[in-house]
């Protein structure tokens, strides 16, 4: 019997029985041993096969090579809390439910971070996190305990020229780049084998208006390129620059600049790589540009309204909605919007923008999409709301969550 006939052949029950092991292997339960016993009537030969897909991405079983891409769960939600100086600046852990979307505070946290910590990027193995700190113009490089969800250093600061606003990571993970939040400047960053940074020069420069910084970035999932939110004093209008990416030398190249607005503070890209967006904090709307996936080039669309002063944008996992965070002063809403598969345009959802805590300035998203995190940083903790299938919020019980003081960035990490 081949393998395709093997699992049709397991009947009503042993098909059950394989989909209850899958979820409770996903969520952190541990196998001992494996039995690889490749007799199909018996229940080790099930079993085994369970664990093996629901922990592995390619395996050899019973003379079968076999592939699937594994689907990572939601463990920990990394806040930086910048606090009010570097005495009251920390990092809070909490453990997501991921079948509820709760959180609770993991033994130890808060970490102590006292460089006033901004943002946050974990690596894909969900144990090193680089954070960016404003208190002392770094970057910190920690380690993350991946049972216990603990803190602690793993390197010491490296320096910058000048103030770090964002981080992103390439896909291989060999460069990390830094946004300044007071030079027109991309600093770029090698990553070596234990994790280590060291300064790669010169820094890129950006094609800013008077008075501009560089706000978020994104790259792409095959690290091809590099898009920057320009920011801009008032009146100015700034947008969104592209850069190809040298996967070799971490070598930044523009390509072109294309204006969206006034100090366009956080770009975000969808995940199947095909629409980029750029938010604009004092013009108040959002523009969605479409990609071309060889060239890397944009083609901006119609732009939508926004909410008061938005600093942060994101797309779900499953390409079907894009959330704005407005962090103006006082109550802070999220703008929820539909894509548009064929060109990104967006459209608003029935009911947005949906109340947050005061003036929310960060956002994330679980893998499965179907819960969305918010840090308020007026407010001082963390709103967590439930996805529904038509993309309208809604806030989970137990929720908003204590935090530190000016909370800024959220970052789910995921196993």
């Amino acid at each position: 019997m081949n393998f395709l006939g093997s699992l049709l052949g397991f009947g009503i029950k042993k098909i059950f029985l394989f989909h209850f092991l899958t979820l409770v292997i996903l969520f952190q339960c541990k196998p001992t041993e494996l039995n690889s016993t490749c007799d199909t009537e018996t229940d080790s030969y099930f079993q085994t096969l369970a664990i093996l897909m629901a922990t592995n991405e390619k395996y050899i079983f019973c003379g079968i090579n076999a592939f699937g891409k594994r689907s990572k769960v939601p463990r920990f939600l990394i806040v930086t809390n910048v606090g009010a100086n570097s005495a009251t600046s920390s990092i809070n852990v909490f453990r997501i439910n991921a079948f509820t979307g709760e959180i609770a505070q993991v033994e130890g946290s808060p970490f102590n971070l006292t460089n006033r910590p901004r943002f946050s990027v974990t690596n894909a193995s969900g144990t090193t996190v680089y954070v960016a700190n404003i208190g002392n113009t770094s970057v910190s490089t920690l380690n993350l305990n991946p049972d216990t969800g603990a803190l602690s250093v793993k390197f010491p600061d490296f320096t910058l020229a000048s103030t770090p606003y964002s981080l992103v990571m390439d896909p291989t993970e060999k460069f990390l780049f830094a946004s300044s939040e007071t030079t027109q400047q991309i600093h770029r960053l090698a990553i070596d084998s234990s994790g280590s940074l060291s300064n790669l020069t010169p820094s890129t420069t950006t094609t800013n208006p008077t008075a501009g910084a560089v706000g978020r970035m994104v790259i792409d999932s095959s690290g091809k390129n590099l898009y920057a939110g320009l920011t801009s004093a008032a009146a100015n209008l700034a947008g969104v620059q592209t850069f190809n990416l040298d996967s070799q030398t971490g070598g930044l190249t523009s390509l072109s600049v294309y204006q969206t607005g006034e100090n366009n503070l956080s770009v975000a890209i969808s995940p199947n790589d095909q629409f980029v967006y750029g938010t604009n904090y004092f013009s108040q709307d959002v523009f969605a540009l479409f990609r071309n996936k060889d060239t890397g080039t944009l083609t901006v669309q119609p732009s939508v309204s926004a909410g008061i002063a938005p600093g942060y944008t994101i797309v779900d996992p499953l390409n079907r909605f894009l959330f704005v965070a407005n962090s103006g002063t006082g109550q802070g809403t999220i703008s929820a919007y539909t894509i548009q598969q064929s060109n990104g345009t967006l459209t608003q959802i029935s009911g947005s923008p949906f109340n947050s805590g005061f003036s929310p300035i960060g956002l994330s998203i679980d893998t499965s999409g179907k819960f969305l995190y918010s840090s308020n940083t007026e407010g001082g903790n963390i709103s967590g709301y439930s996805i529904s299938e038509k993309g309208s919020l809604d806030p989970i019980s137990g929720f908003p969550v204590t935090a530190g003081i000016n909370p800024f960035s959220v970052e789910i990490v995921s196993y």
